[in-house]
């Protein structure tokens, strides 16, 4: 079919094998799985920490548990534990504005992890 001189073929084969290695290489590296194993990638910190997908639901809740809002402190789950008992159930989570001490910034950072249900 083709009439190649012998030079000719020698360097048919050698382009061949040089493409079939450069296949068989893209091959691997695409199934192979870098990991990133340095000290510093060890490091736990803060914001690494899971986050809590469950919402607080604040008519059941205690003050401890209440405390684990970021920014509720004991003294104000003691505040928001006292008006519930005395003012009964949140009837929504904005009526969590009337506790004395509990203003709109921080209201707005814990709107979302809260419930009534």
């Amino acid at each position: 079919m083709f009439d190649l001189e012998k030079r000719e073929k020698s360097t048919l084969l050698v382009l061949l094998a040089i493409l079939l290695i450069g296949l068989a290489i893209g091959f691997y590296q695409k199934r192979v799985v870098s990991v990133d194993v340095r000290p510093g990638n060890f490091i736990y910190t803060a914001e690494d920490a899971p986050v809590e997908t469950t919402k607080i639901n604040i008519n059941l809740s205690d003050a401890g548990e209440l405390m684990k809002l970021k920014g509720i402190g004991k003294v104000l789950a003691d505040r928001i534990v006292e008006y519930r008992s005395t003012k009964g159930s949140f009837r929504s989570v904005e009526e969590l504005k009337k506790v004395k001490g509990l203003g709109g910034k921080l209201y707005d950072k814990i709107k979302d992890k809260v419930s009534i249900d």
